[in-house]
């Protein structure tokens, strides 16, 4: 098998997002975002033809690879909740990266958070958490700002917000998603992870990109302490 090629991992940096998997897709086009990212995403994910090699590096502190072959990847289709069958354009490497989360997930339960299994869902791989899906498909710990805390907002970590932002400004070569909690704003989705496009520090502003509506926000450093309820991701050198 071959490594998927640059082409195909800028291809993932817009991804579409059909499944509850904003975590998996936001996390894998922010990965696309920094060299290092780019790096793993070309050793962890190989091909032959529509058959796939995912490798997840740190599974109980040991690596594994998951082989997904095409009539899984075509056996996996996107159902409404009438349960309706949708034929939509699904990005052949995220389909991949998804029957193999629902391999390793089928193999070790427990990397679901209980949390995580309350919501219904049609597949075993929707809803998780971004830190628990990058901590095992990078083998890094990322830097986790309030995705545990009880706190719907980062009202309360005003200051390391700030600091995170600035620093992304500052090396634009970095892998980081954020997500919402509950949220009552007609710009954010509720529960919903956005991959971080760009952070200027001069005009204090943030770019997300939102995977499931395909477009871009640009919002304040405020807007973002107070609609965001956690950050979670790396700098280049952290993905070394």
């Amino acid at each position: 098998m071959k490594p998927i090629s640059p082409n195909e991992i800028q291809n993932l940096k817009y991804a579409a997002q059909y499944f509850q998997d904003c975590y998996l897709v936001a996390s894998i086009g922010a990965l696309t975002r920094s060299k290092n990212g780019m790096k793993i995403l070309a050793e962890n994910i190989a091909h032959s033809g529509d058959d796939y090699r995912i490798k997840f590096r740190n599974i109980n502190g040991e690596s594994k690879d998951f082989f997904v072959t095409q009539k899984e990847t075509d056996d996996l289709i996107y159902m409404d909740k009438f349960l309706n069958p949708h034929f939509l354009p699904h990005n052949p490497v995220i389909k991949a990266i998804e029957v193999a989360m629902n391999k390793l997930l089928q193999q070790y339960p427990s990397k679901k958070p209980f949390v995580c299994r309350i919501p219904n869902c049609n597949e075993e791989f929707e809803f998780n958490k971004p830190s628990n899906f990058l901590e095992m498909f990078t083998g890094k710990k990322p830097i986790k700002l309030n995705e545990n805390s009880i706190r719907p907002t980062l009202k309360t970590k005003a200051k390391e917000s700030t600091d995170i932002f600035d620093k992304i400004s500052d090396n634009p070569d970095s892998s980081f998603v954020a997500g919402t909690a509950a949220n009552f704003s007609k710009n954010f989705s509720n529960y919903h992870c956005y991959s971080i496009k760009k952070v200027n520090k001069n005009s204090q502003t943030i770019e997300l990109f939102d995977h499931r509506l395909l477009g871009s926000l640009v919002i304040t450093y405020e807007e973002a302490i107070k609609r965001l309820k956690f950050i979670v991701g790396y700098f280049n050198k952290d993905l070394g």
